[in-house]
C-alpha cells in the first residue's frame, strides 16, 4: 500500500521523535530506513518512497491504513504551528525539516502502557518492563492487548513483569479497558479540550501529571510540557541557570505559543537528535 505523504514529513525524524522506536515490538533500520512492528495479525513495515508510505502488512488494507496513519501522526495539521513560529527561525526550520510528527504505537492501549512504564525510572527499565511484558502476554511478539493483561493477576505482573508499583496501577488500567468501563478513543478525539483530556488521563490510577501530559504529547496536544527530569535537565543545558526555577523558566519562555507551547519546547530539547545531513524523504 502507498499512502500519499503531507509536505515536509520526513521518515527519520517521526521515527525518531522520541523514545518509542527503541521498544519493542518496533524495530527500525536506520540504513534501510524500514520501520517494523508486531500487531496481532502480524508483522508491518513502512517506508518512505518518493512521497510516499509504503505500508505492508497481513491486515485488510482500511486497517492496515488506519495503523500506518496513527502510527506517523499522518492526521495532524502542522499549519497552525508553522504560523505561530514567525519570529523562530530555528524552530520553524526544524518543523520544515519534518520534526513535529510523534511516533505513535498502533494501538492507544500500547502508548499508554509503555507510558506508564516510563514513570519514576531509567530508559533500560522501560525497555526491560515492555520487553517482559510482551514475553508474558504477547502473542507471537506483538504487544498485548488489554483483554490478556486484564487476565493476569496483579501479583503475576508485578513478579514476571518487574513493573513494581506499576502493577495495580496496570492491572486496572487494563481490566477497564477490557470490561468496557474506558473508552480510551475519548482521549483521542480532537474537538475535545487539552483540560478535558488531561483530567481524564490523570483519572486513571498511576498515571500522573507527566504520564498523562507525555500521552498528549504523543497526540498531537502541545498544550502542555510534560516535564521531567530529562526535559529539566536537558533545558538547563541550553540555557543555564538555578535548578529551582527550570520549571517557570520553561513556562515564561513558551508561553508566546500558547496551544503549540509544549511542541516548541520538543523540537528545541531535541534539535541534536537530527542532522542537518539527513535529507527529505518526501
Amino acid at each position: 500500500m502507498r499512502i500519499p505523504l503531507p509536505p515536509s514529513f520526513h521518515f527519520d525524524r517521526v521515527v525518531r521523535s522520541h523514545g518509542w522506536y527503541n521498544l519493542a515490538p518496533f524495530a527500525y533500520d536506520p540504513k534501510a530506513g524500514e520501520l517494523r512492528t508486531r500487531v496481532a495479525g502480524g508483522e508491518l513495515r513502512f517506508r518512505a518512497r518518493d512521497g510516499h508510505l509504503e505500508a505492508r502488512g497481513d491486515l485488510p488494507a482500511r486497517e492496515l491504513r488506519r495503523a500506518a496513519s496513527r502510527i506517523f501522526s499522518l492526521d495532524l495539521d502542522l499549519a497552525g504551528f508553522d504560523e505561530a513560529l514567525s519570529g523562530e527561525p530555528a524552530l520553524r526550520d526544524a518543523l520544515r525539516r519534518g520534526a513535529g510528527r510523534m511516533l505513535r504505537a498502533p494501538t492507544m492501549f500500547e502508548d499508554a502502557v509503555k507510558m506508564l512504564f516510563t514513570t519514576n525510572c531509567s530508559w533500560e527499565a522501560t525497555r526491560g518492563m515492555v520487553d517482559r511484558l510482551i514475553a508474558l502476554a504477547g502473542k507471537d511478539g506483538a504487544f498485548p492487548g488489554p483483554d490478556a493483561v486484564a487476565a493476569i493477576s496483579p501479583a503475576t505482573l508485578a513478579r514476571r513483569v518487574r513493573c513494581g508499583y506499576r502493577a495495580s496501577s496496570l492491572s486496572r488500567f487494563a481490566r477497564r479497558v477490557a470490561r468496557g468501563r474506558l473508552d480510551l478513543g475519548t482521549w483521542e478525539r480532537r474537538d475535545a479540550s487539552a483540560e478535558d483530556v488531561r483530567e481524564a488521563i490523570l483519572e486513571e490510577h498511576g498515571f500522573g501529571p507527566y504520564a498523562a501530559e507525555g500521552l498528549m504529547r504523543i497526540l498531537g496536544r502541545h498544550e502542555y510540557f510534560a516535564i521531567d527530569s530529562w526535559v529539566r535537565m536537558k533545558y538547563r543545558k541550553l540555557h543555564p541557570g538555578p535548578a529551582k526555577s527550570v520549571d517557570r523558566a520553561i513556562a515564561r519562555r513558551y508561553a508566546r505559543f500558547g496551544g503549540h507551547k509544549g511542541l516548541a519546547l520538543w523540537l528545541e530539547l531535541t534539535a541534536d537528535w537530527h542532522g542537518e545531513d539527513r535529507e527529505s524523504e518526501d
